[in-house]
């Protein structure tokens, strides 16, 4: 059964306030309005309570599924037979009480199974209160209620609540709607209300409007008025939350907000007139709840270890054919399906996307096998069928054989495999690969053979080979075919043989990658530069290692930069080859400053400092218990172990080493960070790392700047970090000595 909060015991903790509590916040306040049923009358309170309750499901320690259907059940019994909803449950139905209702279904179809009964009574619920919406509109916008005159808090609800539901600006109804809320008066709500919901109901319809001037004005609101309401406050919060990413505003923001919650085990807000004005409190928490929920999600999003994501991404790019496609969505092929069971057993033991991808190249070979017979040509996906097989040892002895004898049979000449045009290098090279890995022997006469004409015709580079009875001539080279002739060649031949062909293949680096024609060139004239793409990058930096040409740590920077999402690149077969490359590294994952922050409360840390900077780690350390109740330890700074450590440190310490994505360097005074500018002097950089054990929070400055230090751990700051660093600059605005975060520039490097 249901605990229930009564009246007295919210007046007894408004008055008993407890500023410290060893609850995380986002639990604690989940907590205060699971419980503070008896509060809720109002459709309004009882529509955003739900929202704050879905959107932190599954951020919190407790089950608070129950509490879900609880409300839930309670806003659908709320409703009326005309489909809407009224101020409280029974009353007449107006739009405002709709509006909010409508917004919390749509967020609570997401909780419930599509299909289940609580799904089918949402989604029932949700298009009957929709047409109230619509009956309900009177030709230029909404009134409270049907067929009255228009005003501004019914309409801007109602386009937030049909925005939210899909509907878009460019919807007659919606249209006009916007052309009276441009105008409008706003009647009895607050500017701060009315800017909010204005910034919500444009946002939610895709309305082209001037957002930043918008939240330009919320900001101004947040920071420079001291008199707004703490209810006022949380809404505004939540407005900034929802359409800024994590910045040094929003953690204004959320310090100032989170500065006023009240309580010790469950917290709520108020504002200071509303003692006993439960409606008051139920909205602020509510809004409170959303804006820590929402934040959360925007700490945690990022990558934390590349390696594990790539495998992740590249399994769930499988079709169900069990096969991969170059591009997702598109049928399987074999060259893709080889490097992604290439990867994928570089990521599991034994998975059945590996089983299922052997099975599905089994299935093709006879198909293949039958198309180069009858072609009587080299065919790729045949060669790579075959070179799959062969490495995970799929192919019998008599079958190695057949296959052998096959791809003898076929060739143009001696060494030599084609088409129409000729020998062709590519052809060849395939050849020789597909050999090679059936077991033939590298002095076998057809390889030795092969290798011989491959060199002969050209010194820099291979592409289309053209040969006539009077003269042959090849056309310009092109990486791809030139890596698969030195993929060939690598094992059966020395560096002095392919040494023209691995410069040239050098001279096509450009912009930190290989394309397959660094340019393009027609009758002498430049056309176009080509963009360098994962595939080829990865496949020229494993062929020139093999030579003693060292790009490894450039690829892996650059193949970096090319993330989104998890995934690499722009095609199924780079995400795999990158996933073959990044699996090479004793790898520092690409860490983000969340990432150090979110263990703080549950793993041991220790603040570490260098030279006389002790007094300033122990308030470091204070702050840290304070905020996350942690163990933390204050040492003298000796080494990096394999422990959790905040180091407070100048820029002698090299951050490379535990971090080799973020580039910081100090020289004459000025510190670069990312190709940026700042001066030693006034500025704190506080950047992640990461040991094979543990994660660091580096805190690098300049001796004269503990207090600066001190203020962002004391602030509360520290909680909302996010990015690959932080820079923040102090400027003493008042001349007062004193520090505090209005004196202090926060920028955060994405």
């Amino acid at each position: 059964m249901k605990r229930v909060l009564s009246l007295i015991l919210v007046v007894i903790m408004v008055i008993s306030y407890v500023p410290v509590s060893a609850k995380p916040l986002l639990d604690g306040s989940v907590e205060f309005l699971s419980e503070a049923e008896t509060l809720i009358v109002r459709t309004q309170d009882l529509s955003l309570s739900l929202l704050a309750l879905i959107d932190a499901k599954e951020k919190v320690e407790g089950n608070i599924s129950g509490d879900i259907d609880y409300f839930m059940n309670t806003l659908l019994e709320y409703q009326n037979d005309d489909g809407g909803w009224g101020y409280t449950n029974g009353s007449a139905s107006n739009v405002v009480d709709t509006s909010y209702a409508l917004i919390a279904l749509k967020r609570a179809l997401n909780v419930y199974e599509k299909g289940s009964l609580m799904y089918s009574k949402v989604s029932h619920s949700l298009d009957h209160g929709i047409d109230f919406l619509l009956e309900a509109y009177n030709g230029e916008a909404w009134g409270y209620v049907k067929d009255t005159s228009t005003e501004f808090y019914p309409t801007v609800l109602a386009v937030w609540a049909l925005g939210e539901n899909g509907y878009i600006w460019r919807n007659p109804i919606i249209k006009n709607a916007i052309i009276y809320l441009k105008n409008a008066d706003i009647g009895g709500i607050s500017n701060y209300t009315a800017l909010g919901l204005r910034i919500l109901a444009y946002k939610s319809v895709g309305y082209p409007y001037d957002y930043d001037f918008m939240v330009g004005l919320v900001k101004e609101y947040l920071f420079s008025e001291k008199g707004i309401p703490t209810s006022e406050r949380a809404f505004l919060t939540f407005v900034l939350v929802s359409y800024e990413d994590v910045n040094f505003d929003v953690a204004k923001a959320l310090i100032l907000l989170e500065d006023l919650k009240e309580g010790e085990e469950m917290f709520y807000w108020k504002d200071e007139s509303g003692l006993f004005k439960s409606s008051e409190i139920v909205k602020a928490s509510a809004y409170a709840t959303l804006s820590f929920s929402l934040v959360s999600d925007k700490l945690s999003s990022g990558l934390e270890n590349p390696f594990k994501e790539s495998c992740g991404a590249l399994k769930e790019a499988q079709n169900p054919d069990g096969g991969w496609s170059y591009i997702r969505g598109f049928p399987s092929n074999e060259k893709t399906t080889y490097y992604a069971l290439k990867a994928l057993r570089l990521c599991y033991f034994r998975d059945v996307s590996i089983e299922n991808g052997l099975n599905w190249m089994k299935e093709r070979l006879p198909t293949l096998t039958l198309m180069v017979k009858e072609e009587r040509e080299i065919y790729s996906p045949y060669i790579y069928a075959l070179l799959t097989l062969s490495e995970f040892d799929m192919l019998s002895e008599e079958e190695k054989k057949e296959h052998i004898e096959l791809i003898k049979s076929i060739k143009l000449s001696n060494g030599k495999w084609g088409n129409f045009l000729g020998p062709q290098p590519f052809d060849t090279a395939l050849a020789v690969k597909a050999l090679m890995a059936l077991g033939v022997s590298s002095d076998d006469p057809d390889i030795e053979e092969a290798k011989s004409w491959l060199l002969s015709i050209s010194s820099e580079g291979w592409g289309t080979y053209i040969e006539t009875k009077s003269y042959s001539y090849m056309l310009p080279s092109e990486v791809s075919v030139t890596l698969e002739v030195l993929e060939a060649l690598q094992n059966i031949s020395t560096k002095e043989e392919l040494q023209s062909h691995l410069e040239w293949l050098i001279e096509q680096r450009t912009d930190g990658g290989w394309a397959n024609m660094k340019e393009h060139y027609l009758f002498g004239v430049f056309q176009y530069k080509e963009e360098p793409t994962v595939e080829l990058t990865i496949r020229a930096t494993e062929v020139l290692a093999k030579f003693g040409y060292d790009y490894k740590q450039e690829t892996l920077e650059w193949v970096m930069e090319k993330e989104h999402d998890g995934v690499w690149g722009k095609t199924v077969i780079d995400l795999a080859l990158a996933t073959m490359y990044l699996s090479q590294f004793k790898f520092i994952p690409k860490t983000n400053l969340y990432d150090v922050v979110r263990r703080i409360r549950d793993e041991k840390f220790a603040v570490l400092y260098i030279d006389d900077r002790e007094d300033t780690a122990i308030k470091v350390k204070d702050s840290i218990e304070k905020f996350f109740e942690a163990n933390v330890s204050v040492e003298k700074f000796e080494e990096i172990g394999d422990l959790n450590y905040i180091i407070l440190t100048d820029f002698s310490l090299n951050l490379e080493e535990y971090n080799p994505y973020v580039k910081l360097e100090v020289k004459n005074g000025t510190i670069n960070l990312e190709n940026k500018t700042y001066d030693v002097s006034n500025t704190v950089i506080l950047a992640p790392g990461k040991t094979e054990m543990g994660y660091v929070l580096f805190v690098f400055y300049e001796k004269g700047l503990d207090n600066v230090v001190v203020e962002i751990f004391e602030s509360g700051l520290i909680k909302y970090l996010k990015g690959r660093a932080l820079v923040v600059s102090y400027e003493d605005k008042n001349s007062n000595g004193v520090v505090d975060l209005s004196d202090l520039s926060v920028e955060f490097v994405r």
